[in-house]
């Protein structure tokens, strides 16, 4: 498990596009965290690092429950489980890098970062599950 602390929206978008670098483009990445902890912010630097196309925004999936974007790298497949107790995630996995916010089944990611809130910041907590995604914290 690895973990860093990131101090504002701007730090949170760099931390999205360095992620984005060790990423093979079919991983499932689970995003938890209280509303207004980051998970949008971090998938809107994760968008960039993959190189969203232009005309293309990140926005929050809570109505829509699905955005997709197309990247530089493929697809970016955005999921928002908020408001929605049974949604079929399994039908997006291998058409891309899905990111899931409010993840309930934990055993399809790859990687699981979790957004606390502490201080003035928040405390992201990576746990990696499957593949080799490795967020090197250190280097």
């Amino acid at each position: 498990m690895d973990e860093v602390f990131l101090k504002d929206e701007k730090e949170t978008i760099n931390f999205g596009k360095e992620f984005a670098k060790r990423l093979k483009g079919d991983e499932v990445i689970c995003l938890l965290g209280d509303l207004g902890s980051g998970k949008t912010t971090f998938v809107k630097g994760l968008a960039e690092g993959l190189g969203i196309r232009e005309g293309y925004q990140v926005r929050s999936p809570t109505f829509t429950i699905v955005n997709e974007y197309p990247t530089q790298r493929g697809r970016l497949i955005h999921i928002d489980l908020y408001r929605v107790e049974d949604f079929d995630v399994e039908q997006f996995v291998g058409e891309g890098i899905v990111v899931v916010e409010w993840a309930r089944n934990l055993e399809l990611c790859d990687c699981i970062i979790e957004f606390l809130f502490e201080g003035e910041g928040r405390r992201v907590v990576l746990k990696f599950n499957k593949k080799e995604v490795r967020y090197g914290l250190s280097g």
